[in-house]
């Protein structure tokens, strides 16, 4: 290991112990939330903690964080069913082409009540992980569950400071509909900004090469916005850790 990494491993360190110790009752998460876990025992949960949520209908995902993070949540009955049906498979992939970080959250334990064999569930645990890149967070009861979920809430709009943006629609065919999704995937920006901002620069390449002053004068761009997307814009890729 270099000793850059070593150094970026104590910082990150540093940086967990810190939100560790932070007050949770002082931090206000927001997560939207799939109708249909409406009246799931983890929304139950969530309601205990007294999280702000949004129902919304979501393509993909049950629970969502942030731009980059959403959670699909599963009971071991539900993981088994949808290895049978191949559902998972589908779900996983949907997953990783809309969000940066997804997550799957597995609530509860075996056995399953329809036969499968245990085999296959451990095929398709290592196949989330390896294939699909896609972790797994494995809750022991809705209660449990609804910790994590919130644990990444605040992680994500506390500590790192992320908003919350839906990137779960089906891609666009006309041509219009495809500029709009592709300025849309920049960060902070909703489906309403970037329909905006191609107002204003009028091409797709307008939008990516004008600079934080031009993009400020969007309204709904403020100095935040404009910073992280030059940021994204200009950085080399392959850099970030």
């Amino acid at each position: 290991m270099s000793p850059g990494n070593s150094e970026g491993d104590r910082e990150r360190q540093k940086s967990l112990v810190a939100f560790l110790s932070r007050d949770a009752k002082t931090e206000a998460v927001t997560i939207v939330v799939d109708h249909r876990e409406r009246g799931s025992q983890l929304v139950a949960e969530l309601q205990k903690l007294k999280v702000c949520m949004q129902f919304k209908s979501l393509r993909v995902g049950d629970y969502v964080v942030s731009e980059d993070v959403a959670v699909e949540r599963k009971s071991f009955e539900d993981f088994a069913n949808s290895i049978l049906d191949r559902r998972l498979f589908e779900q996983a992939r949907s997953l990783k082409e809309s969000y940066g970080r997804p997550v799957l959250l597995l609530e509860g334990r075996g056995p399953a009540k329809r036969a499968i064999a245990e085999e296959a569930i451990r095929g398709a645990i290592v196949s989330m992980v390896l294939d699909f890149g896609l972790p797994i967070l494995w809750a022991e009861d809705a209660a449990d569950g609804a910790k994590m979920v919130v644990t990444a809430a605040r992680r994500e709009q506390c500590a790192k400071g992320a908003q919350l943006s839906l990137k779960d629609r089906p891609r666009p065919k006309t041509p219009d509909g495809q500029r709009e999704y592709v300025v849309s995937s920049l960060p902070l920006v909703e489906s309403a900004t970037a329909k905006k901002l191609l107002n204003e620069f009028k091409t797709v390449q307008g939008v990516f090469t004008a600079d934080e002053k031009a993009l400020m004068e969007v309204d709904g761009i403020g100095s935040k916005k404009a910073r992280r997307i030059r940021e994204l814009l200009s950085s080399p890729y392959g850099l970030s850790p």
